[in-house]
């Protein structure tokens, strides 16, 4: 009996009702059992999204993988939610009340909180901006690989391994430029100058040439290297290597020209090209004219 009292003791204590204001009702025990069912369910909704994200990434192309298993987190952590407020006996017909208090927080100062959240909806649905993609925002250049969708915010990874986070927002109402939605392949502008007078056919084949030892080089019947000339500089031809590059070389645009620039560098001082510098001319004035002011004004002096 000694032994049985503190427990029953404990067990009442957590039976006990607990007045809430506006004539509520709850107990520890309920609190309890909320507590653990929000639990139970963001754990399970973890596995759950980690195993959809393994299965469905066999059958289907790994970014559709993951907006199908972020979705269904999010409606398991709803549908959980509602479920361990039951469980508090929470009256769910009084949550229209609550919808409007959240809908005057949503207007004084929460907006940007549900825009985020809305366009991350957004993205996952329409799928313009997925896992994998490389991006870049025109409106401060900012440009990264995407690692991380969520319902807030947007992780972006930089060449320089920095992680931004982006509001979704910016993604929608903003101008983006997604390298890799369609097609994975970019045309790059590789300039350069040559003197007049170099032989344009030697030229042209030795800039293809050079494209293609670079293993980042596209080649096939749609997207082949080759030569500009796109104006008639001051010291020689205005040129540029054409060169479509693959995933690899648009991840990483900066390096991927200056890789470039180093190959034809090599390859056009091993054909003995050199190239050309602006050349300026200045024109001095004679001597009688600058010798002439000075000994007019010793003369004016004395």
């Amino acid at each position: 009996m000694s032994d049985a009292h503190p427990l029953s003791f404990f067990w009442h204590w957590l039976t006990l009702p607990i007045t809430l204001p506006g004539e509520g009702h709850v107990t520890p025990l309920a609190i309890f059992e909320f507590i653990l069912t929000l639990v139970v369910l963001w754990w399970g909704a973890i596995r759950l999204r980690k195993l959809l994200r393994q299965v469905l990434s066999r059958r289907m192309d790994h970014a559709t993988a993951y907006a199908i298993s972020r979705i269904s987190y999010y409606l398991i952590i709803a549908f959980g939610l509602l479920v361990a407020l039951q469980t508090l006996g929470v009256n769910l017909s009084s949550l229209a009340i609550f919808g409007g208090v959240v809908g005057v927080g949503l207007g004084f100062g929460l907006q940007n909180i549900f825009s985020n959240f809305a366009s991350g909806l957004i993205l996952l649905f329409e799928r313009s901006i997925k896992v994998g993609d490389y991006i870049q925002l025109k409106e401060n250049g900012m440009h990264g690989m995407v690692t991380k969708l969520s319902v807030r915010y947007t992780q972006v990874k930089t060449n320089d391994h920095v992680d931004i986070l982006v509001p979704n927002s910016q993604f929608v109402n903003g101008e983006v430029i997604n390298w890799s939605l369609d097609e994975p392949v970019i045309r790059l502008h590789i300039p350069f100058r040559v003197p007049y007078g170099t032989d344009r056919k030697r030229l042209q084949e030795l800039v293809v040439e050079t494209a293609r030892r670079s293993p980042l080089t596209v080649d096939d019947e749609q997207h082949r290297p080759g030569l500009w000339i796109v104006a008639f500089g001051d010291a020689g031809y205005d040129c540029e290597m054409i060169v479509w590059v693959n995933r690899d070389g648009l991840m990483r645009p900066g390096g991927t020209r200056a890789h470039y620039h180093g190959l034809l560098a090599d390859a056009l001082e091993s054909a003995g090209i050199e190239i050309p510098r602006p050349r300026q001319e200045v024109v001095l004035a004679g001597r009688s004219r600058a010798v002439e002011a000075p000994v007019s004004s010793s003369s004016s002096s004395t």
